[in-house]
Parts: C-alpha cells; structure tokens; sequence
C-alpha cells in the first residue's frame, strides 16, 4: 500500500524532474547548447545541482531526457504505421502527410529546432545514438517502398533527405535570421502553404515517374 508521503515524495520527485527538464530548454533557447552545464541547468531551475546526479545519473542522462521529452519523431512514427502490403497510394499518402506534418511541428517547436541545431552542430554520443535511433524507425517506413521503386532510377531516400534537410534549413533560416532562402519566407503563411503544397507535388512526381518506368518495362 502507497502512503500519503511516499505519494507526496514521488510527486515532489516527478516535479523536480520536470523543472530540471524545462530548464534545459530555457538554457538552450537564451544561451545555446555549449551552454548545457549542470551549473547553468541547476540555476535556472533553482535546484541544487547535486540533484542533477540523483534523478539522472549525470548530465547526458538530463540532456537525454530532455530530447526525448521534445522529440516530435517518435510520436510521428506511432501515428503513422501501416498494416502488412500496403498499396502504392497509401505509401504515397503516408510520405507525403509525415513530411507536411514534420514542417508543421518544426516550425512550432522551438526546442526542436535548438535540438536540431545542437545535432547537426556538434559531434556527440548521446546526440548520435538519439539520430540513430530516429533513422532505424524511419528506415522501416522507406524499406516499404523498394518494391515500387527497384530499378526506377528514383531513389525515396534521396528524395526524403533533400525534403528534410530544407524543411530544416528554411525553417532555422527564417527563425534565425528572419529572412528568405529563395524567396521563401517561412514565417509567412502564404508561403507555409506553397511549401506545403510543394511537399505533395514532389512526392507525387516521384512515384508518378516510379510508376511510369513500370509501365515502359
């Protein structure tokens, strides 16, 4: 049976968890990821930075539980799961709504964006086996596709990276700097909806193309 106090200590220790969590996205969001220390994490949340120790092991095991806490992806792979065989058109459909959602929430999600910015920034362990593990589930989605386009001349990774890396790039761009990257302002709704709309063309045009050389064969 739970006691009132052991209940009262776990929600206490649930709490502080949380504030050392927000506060790596404070410090990351103010000062940047160089600036991830237990010293400055501590003082932001206003905890002793012994405690850093005590419910994460260390500073990787904090930083760790933050990325997971912000990380869109693993969300975005739970929701977008398909049955065994799945039809050309509903790969389609998945590609394209998985990349138009990722623009979405990466344009909203400033702590994904520091995420993002610190992975690609800095060569790091933790970062690393995060990125890894966020590859192998994408990789179970693309590994689907190879049916439809084995020797179709269009390779679905290539084109899911170029697709990434801008949304990326466009995105921090615009946040970053406040300005175009060929006269596309992200931060502009108009210009949201062109992305969007662009995404689908894209992707329409590769298995369009992919189906083409099927039917030439």
């Amino acid at each position: 049976m739970v006691t009132k106090r052991k209940s009262i200590k776990v929600r206490d220790g649930e709490q502080t968890q949380r504030e050392f969590i927000d506060a790596v996205g404070a410090v990351l969001c103010e000062s940047g990821f160089r600036a991830l220390t237990t010293t400055n994490i501590a003082r932001k949340a206003g905890k002793h930075w012994g405690l850093v120790k005590y419910y994460f092991e260390d500073i990787d095991g904090l930083k760790k539980a933050y990325i997971l806490d912000k990380d869109y992806w693993p969300p975005f792979f739970e929701r977008f799961k398909l049955g065994e065989n799945p039809g050309k058109e509903e790969l389609q459909a998945l590609f394209t709504n998985l990349m138009q959602e990722n623009f979405r929430f990466f344009l909203a999600n400033p702590s994904m964006q520091q995420i993002i910015l610190w992975q690609i920034s800095e060569a790091n362990v933790l970062l690393t086996g995060i990125s890894e593990a966020r590859e192998k589930e994408g990789e179970k989605l693309l590994a689907l596709t190879d049916v439809y386009f084995k020797d179709s001349g269009i390779s679905v990774r290539a084109l899911m990276a170029i697709l990434l890396g801008g949304i990326y790039y466009a995105v921090l761009h615009a946040k970053a700097n406040k300005s175009t990257v060929a006269g596309i302002d992200v931060n502009r709704v108009k210009d949201q909806q062109v992305v969007l709309q662009t995404i689908a063309q894209v992707i329409a045009w590769a298995w369009g193309a992919a189906g083409e050389k099927e039917r030439t064969k």
